[in-house]
This record gives structure tokens, sequence and C-alpha cells, in this order.
């Protein structure tokens, strides 16, 4: 299949920019349009990106050179756009979360089924150098049996973050606080590293923010393969530090701060190879603080999974694994039990 895939983009905010600077990016990939419920949102991020500015999403989806459509709207937004784009026949990419309830979860899984199309869901640290490689060192036994697992992200969102929009900080359309918006990513990779979460038991609190939603919580963790864990998120701290996943198993211990390996402690290995590149990402205390190349990665990826009929890397199935943890968790704190997955 020779051919550029046209994309269309729905939200023209900030992280819609990392998608247009990701697709433009890719050899067999062209920007087509992008649409926004503020028209003249649409307009200017258009002539910024030399693409088109639709006046609805409705319109863009009936473009035919539009293949593959880019979902940056809140998170409330998600799912509905995305079993719209399904059932145009239009592959999909969406930011995390996929959806903020399980029903969503499903409606979007069934779509795509139905109108065989492929989605995928952002989870770049998936894509990283750093934890593909200790994804690899897990799965060839390195760490012996897992034993212990945890995440710890102590992040900083200031009062003018909410306040930045009326959605940020709802159950409606932010689906959560400091699990399901900022902690999703460090909470999927560490189920991903770890192996899949059998039950959860939860605290979550709104402490410092006039937010609806948790601003902290801690998650008790039970996985599958009968270890244990941890899940440690905040908004709320100040600073804000770097994200920090720590594996343990019965033959040694990795860590990663960020994307950077800064444990290795394995009986009989040496450290891992010096030349994996260092972190930048500062996205624990700034929203836009994140490199650009995973989200090229990723939407490369999708790209090759239409070629190949494939799955992608980080699709619909494995996009719900993070979603299903956070929602338990919340289930959890209101009902003060431990919830099975």
């Amino acid at each position: 299949m020779n051919k550029k895939f046209g994309f269309g983009i729905v939200g023209a905010g900030m992280i819609s920019r990392w998608h247009a600077s990701a697709v433009s990016m890719i050899d067999d990939a062209e920007l087509i349009g992008v649409c926004d419920n503020k028209i003249e949102n649409a307009r200017k991020f258009a002539v910024e990106n030399n693409c088109l500015a639709f006046d609805s999403y409705q319109e863009m989806l009936s473009c035919d050179k539009i293949d593959i459509v880019c979902i940056c709207t809140p998170s409330g937004l998600h799912a509905p756009m995305a079993v719209m784009a399904a059932n145009a026949k239009k592959h999909f990419i969406v930011e995390k979360p996929m959806a903020i309830t399980s029903e969503q979860t499903e409606q979007i899984i069934s779509a795509c089924e139905k109108n065989n199309v492929k989605g995928a869901v952002i989870s770049q640290l998936r894509f990283t150098e750093s934890v593909s490689y200790v994804k690899k060192a897990i799965e060839e036994g390195k760490l012996g049996d897992i034993i212990i697992a945890d995440v710890y992200m102590k992040y900083y969102r200031s009062p003018e973050y909410y306040s930045s929009a009326d959605w940020r900080g709802t159950w409606e359309l932010d689906g959560g606080g400091a699990l399901m918006n900022q902690g999703i990513h460090g909470i999927d990779v560490l189920q991903y590293l770890a192996g899949p979460v059998k039950s959860v038991f939860a605290i979550c609190k709104t402490l410092a923010r006039d937010i609806e939603v948790e601003d902290t919580a801690n998650v008790l963790v039970e996985y599958q393969n009968g270890a244990i864990g941890t899940i440690q998120g905040t908004t709320s701290v100040n600073p804000g530090y770097p994200r920090i996943i720590s594996i343990s198993g019965t033959k040694g211990t990795i860590e990663l701060t960020e994307d950077v390996i800064t444990r290795w402690d394995i009986e009989g290995e040496k450290e891992p190879p010096k030349n994996l590149p260092s972190g930048d990402s500062t996205s624990f205390r700034d929203p836009s603080g994140f490199a650009l190349d995973s989200h090229k990665m990723q939407i490369a990826d999708l790209i090759d999974a239409i070629k190949e009929d494939r799955r992608p890397l980080v699709d619909i199935y494995e996009g719900r694994k993070p979603v299903d943890i956070i929602l338990s968790a919340y289930k959890s704190s209101r009902i003060k039990k431990t919830v099975f997955i």
C-alpha cells in the first residue's frame, strides 16, 4: 500500500499541536484538516499548520481524503467521537484516557469491530527505548518472579491550570483527576511491565484544589501473578517531582524515573547500555513538558498496523486496561472495599 494517509484532528487545543507536528514528521502521513467546537480556533490552527478548517466534526468525517482521525478533545468526549469515527469507517488515535466509563470502552470496541477499523490509544511511554528495554528484561526473567511493583506520581498542577478551562477537574468531561488525567500513563506502564491487576483498594481525596475530582490518591494493588504494589498519585505537590516506577523480583530491582532507568540491581547483571537516551520530560510540573518523538512513533505504528492489517501496539483492548484499573480504584474509594477487576 503506497499512499499518504490523510489525517484529521478534532480539537485545536494544546495537545493537538503535538499530533500535527508528529504527522508532519512521517513520510506517508499528511494533515488534511482540523475541527473544533470554536471555529475561530480551528481556523487559526489551520493557518498555522497549512490545512483545512472544517465547520464541524461531521463535515470532517465526511471528507474522503481523511483516513485517520486524531481525537484531541476533553476526555469526556473521547468515546463518542471515537465511535463516530469508527461508524464513518475512519481509523483513529485517541488521547488518554480512551473513555471515562466501562460502558464507553465497550461502545468503542463494538464500533471498531463492527466497522473493521483500527483504533489506537496514546500511551507514548511504551514507545520509549528505556521502557522497551525494561519490558524485554522482565520477559526474559531477569527479575525472577515479580514481588512488588509501585508507581509514585507526585505532580503539580496549579489552581490556574484547573481554572483555565471549565471542563478541567470535572467528572463529566475530565473523568477523574490525579489518576485518570495525569496518572494514567504511569498506571498503564506499571501494569504493562508488572502484569495484569487482579484487585485494588483505594483512598481518593480532594485535599488542595477546588475541583470535583480527586487531587490525591493512594491505591493498594494485587497483581494476577501474586505480586503486590502501590499506585500513588497527586497533582498538588509543590513543585512536583518526576514519576518513579519501581519493580522488584526474586532476582533484583529496576527503577525508572520518568523514562530513564535509574536503578538496575540484578543478580549477575551489569548496568543497562549507556547509550539509552536520557529523558527530557517535565510533565510532572508542566502539562506540555514532554517530548514529541514517542507521539510520532505511535502514530507511525498505527499507519503500519493499517498497512499490515495487524493490531496497533497500544490498541483499544490495551487502552481499556488502565481505565479499568482507575475506575475500580474510584469504586473502591466510594464503597471502602477491595474491588476485583
